[in-house]
């Protein structure tokens, strides 16, 4: 199928317009977590958000349009690796148009009812689709058009986004959250609070494996310097401005520059597949590690026994071996993605 020449201009294009959008989502989220007058749809949090997908749109049309004009089909009129991003728009727009009438019938949603509504599930999914297009462009140009690692740059950015979107719908759960700190709950709901801290860790400790190891089963030692922490700490960054957990940053980022080091040191690959299950083992582990030793750092009190905190780093490594054998079935891969 032929389509419009693709290049790093449009996706470091799509990326930062992703970004940008992406803060939109965040901004609205901030304004959910920390303001109690939200009553209506129409608010300037909700305009910035549909702004940046409003821009994100306008680009795609420009191109789409552009494309059209040279003589490409509107079904080809946008480079390879985007096709699902016209399609995260369109669910986009439907899902849009469904929260405004959701809103107006059922009012506004507050607290966790806002990450689960129907509507913002299909935003959520809309927006997924969108953001991922730098990633699967770079995937779809295969590493023979690619002009270095600064050219992965777009694709880390995407997923960066991807994992941002999913950190923040999944709120209930957040793994920058105060679990096993301060004053020890009472008896009645310490179990209660101790299961769901136990499980909400293990629950983003797989999601944030799932996204580091799909970016380093594709493009292994490729990547540029620096893209584990690039995706952990701007995913943390703008997580910390949900539930102004700020003081958690270093302990993401030393999490980051311990897994870069990691990958260059293994070089884990479809070709190197016990290095690989390593790095998987060892990436959500550094995590759940670096969480608590953060803890320790601040002084803050914890209540977690060793038994638990110590269980979760390792029960955490284990849930990233186990996503290493979803990633790498087996060892055979085309000859593409060997690094």
């Amino acid at each position: 199928m032929v389509r419009p020449p693709d290049g790093l201009t449009f996706d470091w294009w799509v990326a930062i317009l992703s970004l940008v959008f992406t803060g939109g989502l965040f901004v609205d989220g901030w304004a959910h977590n920390h303001l109690d007058t939200i009553d209506t749809f129409f608010t300037p949090w909700h305009a910035m958000f549909y702004g940046g997908f409003g821009l994100l749109v306008l680009f795609f049309a420009w191109t789409m349009v552009a494309n059209h004009a040279k003589g490409f089909s509107w079904t080809q009129s946008v480079p390879a690796g985007y096709e699902w991003s016209i399609i995260g728009i369109a669910v986009f727009l439907v899902s849009g148009l469904g929260d405004m009438l959701w809103h107006m019938f059922f009012g506004i949603e507050v607290s966790t009812e806002a990450l689960l509504s129907p509507t913002h599930v299909g935003l959520a999914t809309g927006g997924v689709l969108m953001l991922a297009g730098p990633f699967r462009a770079a995937v779809a140009r295969g590493p023979e058009r690619m002009s270095g690692p600064a050219s992965y740059l777009p694709a880390v950015l995407s997923l960066a986004a991807v994992f941002t979107v999913l950190t923040f719908m999944t709120q209930f759960a957040p793994a920058l959250g105060f679990y096993g700190t301060g004053p020890k709950p009472p008896q009645a709901i310490f179990e209660l609070k101790t299961d769901r801290g136990v499980v909400s860790q293990l629950f983003q400790a797989a999601l944030m494996a799932s996204i580091i190891l799909l970016a380093v089963r594709q493009f292994g030692t490729r990547l540029p310097a620096g893209s584990i922490t690039l995706i952990l700490t701007i995913n943390a960054a703008m997580m910390a401005t949900q539930g102004d957990t700020y003081w958690m940053l270093p302990g993401v980022f030393a999490t980051g520059v311990l897994s870069d080091a990691l990958l260059y040191t293994l070089k884990p690959s479809v070709a190197r597949v016990v290095d690989f299950r390593t790095f998987a083992f060892a990436l959500p582990s550094l995590y759940a590690a670096c969480h608590y030793l953060t803890l320790f750092a601040l002084g803050r009190p914890v209540y977690y026994s060793v038994h638990l905190w110590a269980g979760l780093i390792v029960i955490s490594g284990i849930i990233g071996l186990l996503l290493s054998f979803v990633a790498l079935p087996n060892s055979s891969a085309p000859a593409d993605m060997r690094s």
